[in-house]
């Protein structure tokens, strides 16, 4: 406490109000000081928490597609599945339609070769527009006589009949 009371004895008023402005301001710089080392030091913290936060983020968005990118392949994956199940059920469904029309050009050929021994061409057109998707779905040869058995029937029309009744004496 000596100092104080010689700083006092030897200085003026003025001299004193000089000091404490001094120490004022040093204190306040050394404030300001603080503050601004402060401040940087937590600014490189929320930098850092920043950056920490960013990766998360981007972490957690790849994580989040591989598991769309899963999902889609499963749903890819559900749907081939479904379609390999489509094929084979379209595949036996065209067997059967192919086997189906082979049957309509069998009994088609045996009504009219063997019972009626001629054709109309109604009937003729219609056989042969089964045989036109019959040979595109890869018919066999056989159905290929029978048609041309089939074509070379005469053609019979209501004329034609009106005048097989003339000639046999039927009304």
């Amino acid at each position: 406490m000596g100092e104080v009371s010689f700083l006092f004895s030897h200085l003026t008023t003025e001299e004193i109000i000089v000091l404490i402005i001094i120490m004022i301001l040093a204190v306040k710089t050394v404030w300001s000081a603080v503050e601004w080392i402060w401040a940087k030091i937590k600014g490189q913290l929320d930098i850092t928490n920043d950056k920490e936060k960013w990766e998360q983020n981007v972490i957690n968005s790849l994580t989040n597609l591989d598991k769309k990118i899963d999902n889609l392949e499963l749903q890819n994956q559900k749907t081939h599945e479904e379609q390999e199940k489509l094929n084979e059920t379209l595949k036996l469904v065209q067997e059967r339609l192919q086997e189906n029309t082979r049957s309509f050009l069998i009994d088609a050929h045996h009504k009219f070769c063997y019972q009626i021994k001629s054709i109309d061409d109604m009937n003729l057109q219609s056989i042969e527009r089964r045989y036109l998707y019959y040979k595109t779905a890869g018919g066999n040869s056989f159905i290929d006589g029978l048609m041309d058995e089939i074509r070379a029937l005469p053609r019979i029309n209501i004329y034609t009949i009106d005048k097989d009744k003339d000639e046999d004496g039927r009304d």
